[in-house]
């Protein structure tokens, strides 16, 4: 993929959020509850597609450890340190893979 598609789309969908920060109302409580609750398991779902390969077994190692890496940091309601767990993880895995 070329660098300047992977920089506009990042412009693209960073302009759009901060977008609807500045500019939408606060949902009212009750919706703000739930939409709290809907990242977890829809990034639960995406990432359990990646362990399962398309003939049904487990990724490899690596991507296995990975997704432990990222797993342990969830607790800390953090992108950047699930992303860093998960690099973490996956160079270990490799290491001893």
């Amino acid at each position: 993929m070329n660098l300047l598609i992977v920089v506009a789309l990042a412009a693209i969908t960073y302009v759009s959020r901060a977008a609807a920060v500045l500019f939408l109302p606060p949902p009212p409580p009750r919706l703000q509850v739930l939409l709290e609750r809907i990242p977890a398991p829809v990034f639960a779902g995406l990432a359990t597609l990646s362990l399962i390969t398309p003939n049904g077994s487990l990724a490899d190692t690596p991507t296995l450890g990975a997704a432990l890496g990222g797993l342990v940091m969830t607790p800390l309601r953090s992108l950047p340190i699930c992303l860093a767990g998960g690099l973490v993880g996956y160079a270990v895995a490799s290491f001893f893979s």
